[in-house]
């Protein structure tokens, strides 16, 4: 018998070098584009704009994206979204081409953790779901067309997350 895995997605997990300080200066930046409420949680998306200041306020980190990749890093857009006790975020994806990322801002050891899909059946429950261990800091790395969703956040204490498209 011969078993091969044809197919790979890579899935990256960096920790952030300074956060606390990377934190503090980042949210500075996010008072400038206030969330906006939507059913399941807020979100300042439409009318985000931190990406330069995302870019060089996380800049050590990127550069070991790029590295991984052997190619310089596009940004697209990033924007931040807040859970607050009940919040969530139903199945989605982020298009067919790039990768996306999620920065854990703020985040508690039982907060809900964004839960990844695998993108073709598995023959014994035509599913499988993956949730990292992630805390915050964490910056978690997948193609764009991974499907992902966060499921509802049972505490008082607000999730709060860095989302990011980009390309090389």
């Amino acid at each position: 018998m011969d078993i091969t895995s044809p197919f790979k997605i890579d899935f990256i997990k960096i920790k952030t070098n300074g956060f606390f300080l990377k934190r503090k200066l980042i949210k500075k930046e996010l008072k400038k584009f206030p969330e906006k409420r939507f059913p399941n949680f807020s979100s300042n998306r439409e009318k985000c704009n931190i990406d330069s200041a995302f870019v060089k306020i996380f800049e050590d980190e990127f550069l070991k994206i790029s590295k991984h990749f052997n190619s310089m890093m596009n940004l697209h857009r990033s924007w931040s979204a807040t859970y607050s006790k009940g919040d969530y975020h139903v199945p989605h994806n982020h298009g067919a081409k790039g990768y996306c990322g999620i920065l854990y801002l703020d985040m508690h050891e039982k907060s809900p953790v964004t839960v990844y899909m695998q993108p073709w059946n598995n023959h014994e429950d035509h599913s499988i779901l993956y949730e990292p261990k992630v805390e915050e800091g964490d910056i978690i790395i997948v193609p764009q067309f991974v499907t992902h969703f966060t499921r509802p956040n049972l505490m008082s204490f607000k999730k709060r997350v860095i989302s990011f498209d980009f390309n090389f």
